[in-house]
């Protein structure tokens, strides 16, 4: 007899999800009617048991738990962007969101965002508000869009919050991408580098330092070096990967500690050219979201909170943090963050402009289109700083381990013509 799978509701609305063994679709949807669940998807899980076969439980159930716990992929940020802004498109047009939202789903690709969007409009029918249905989800949406979403469902704007939405993750998005792509040279070169070295230090060099001791005569110490770490390479690669595997477990469980990550942040800010890159990256995204939350009528307390979440650095998000507090005190935000040394000049002097005129979400995206255009000069002064270092580095290396090989060359034919 088959097993299906199924997803479904009961009469409380509640979200209910498991497995069935009847004899066809059509009599498991009925037997889960009977019991007061309201099936939304139903597939077969496994085939019948043959004849003969006798059933292991404990093999039925192990499989059941692993189709149960299947891992589903996530839609990429791309796909978001598009709903938000199809979605925006539609309600700005008049549609209802229910069928705004039933309307976008046939054309999603990706299944699990598509089962997110099918699940979203039956809580919507069955009279539950849109941002509630997206808080059922918080490792596809963020805090930011549920909070915004929210704000505007009660201002009664929402076509307009979630255009801004989707104008801050697109902005975002691009940005990420800009990143990527800055680094897609340099590591190309990094790849063909590291296996240039590799076969010359794992095949070349064992079998020319065979010659050399074949030679019987003293090597240079430049020779020694790289006939040595040849010998570590080419023996110990093993003990190696999993000496660099052990490392970063280490480090992984030394930043996962509040005091690691907080001696790790600060070394970052402190790098030269990364550390200057890790704050106007921060501090830019920090004014988008602040800027969409305002917008959308958001209190600036609850905006700033939702807003520093998105800090990855523990140093800017503790600065800004005793900022909060300076303005619940009945202080400014400006004080504090440029006491701070943290935070871009450009972002304190148009927080400070934007207390003083009362229009802080206009100075917020006008530091955010300044903090842009420095990133977009940052990212491509970065990469042609990097691609000379690179090929400066790659040539100091090869170079050594040539000249360390032909050294002895030289020694022997100078021997030789004595």
């Amino acid at each position: 007899m088959p097993v299906y799978s199924y997803n479904g509701l009961n009469y409380e609305g509640l979200k209910i999800k498991g497995f069935i063994e009847t004899n066809n679709k059509s009599e498991a949807i009925a037997n889960l009617k009977e019991s007061g669940i309201f099936v939304t998807e139903i597939s077969q899980a496994f085939e019948p048991i043959k004849k003969g076969y006798k059933e292991d439980n404990n093999i039925t159930s192990y499989v059941k738990k692993i189709l149960n716990t299947k891992i589903e992929r996530k839609p990429k940020s791309s796909d978001i962007i598009i709903f938000f802004k199809e979605l925006y498109a539609l309600l700005n047009a008049g549609i209802p969101l229910y069928d705004a939202i039933y309307e976008q789903k046939s054309d999603v690709k990706n299944a699990y965002f598509k089962k997110i969007l099918s699940e979203i409009s039956l809580n919507i029918k069955e009279g539950k508000s849109f941002s509630d249905c997206l808080a059922n989800y918080p490792l596809i949406f963020s805090n930011l869009v549920i909070s915004s979403v929210k704000a505007g469902e009660e201002s009664g704007s929402l076509a307009i919050v979630l255009n801004k939405i989707s104008i801050y993750m697109e902005e975002r998005y691009n940005t990420i991408k800009k990143i990527k792509a800055s680094l897609v040279y340099p590591l190309i070169m990094s790849a063909v580098g590291f296996l240039i070295l590799f076969y010359i230090v794992v095949y070349v060099v064992p079998i020319i330092s065979k010659i050399f001791k074949s030679m019987h005569h003293d090597l240079p110490l430049p020779t020694r070096i790289v006939l040595f770490g040849s010998f570590l390479f080419s023996h110990y690669l093993v003990i190696f990967l999993l000496l660099i595997i052990l490392l970063y477990i280490l480090f992984k469980k030394y930043t996962g500690t509040k005091k690691g990550k907080y001696r790790i942040d600060n070394l970052l800010l402190k790098t030269p050219l990364i550390g200057k890159f890790i704050i106007l990256n921060e501090v830019n995204q920090f004014s988008q979201s602040l800027h969409t939350l305002l917008l959308s009528g958001i209190t600036i307390n609850r905006a700033l909170t939702i807003a520093s979440s998105n800090f990855q650095n523990s140093l800017l998000k503790e600065a800004l943090a005793n900022a909060k507090r300076s303005l619940e005190e009945g202080k400014g935000l400006s004080g504090p963050l440029s006491k701070s040394k943290l935070f871009p000049p450009i972002f304190t002097k148009m927080i400070r402009a934007g207390e003083k005129s009362s229009n802080l979400e206009e100075m917020l995206l006008t530091a955010s289109n300044i903090m842009k255009s420095e990133i977009d000069f940052y990212i491509l002064s970065l990469t042609q700083a990097l691609e000379p270092i690179m090929v400066i580095f790659m040539g100091f290396v090869v170079g050594f381990i040539v000249i360390s090989i032909m050294l002895p060359i030289f020694e022997m034919s100078s021997i030789i013509k004595k």
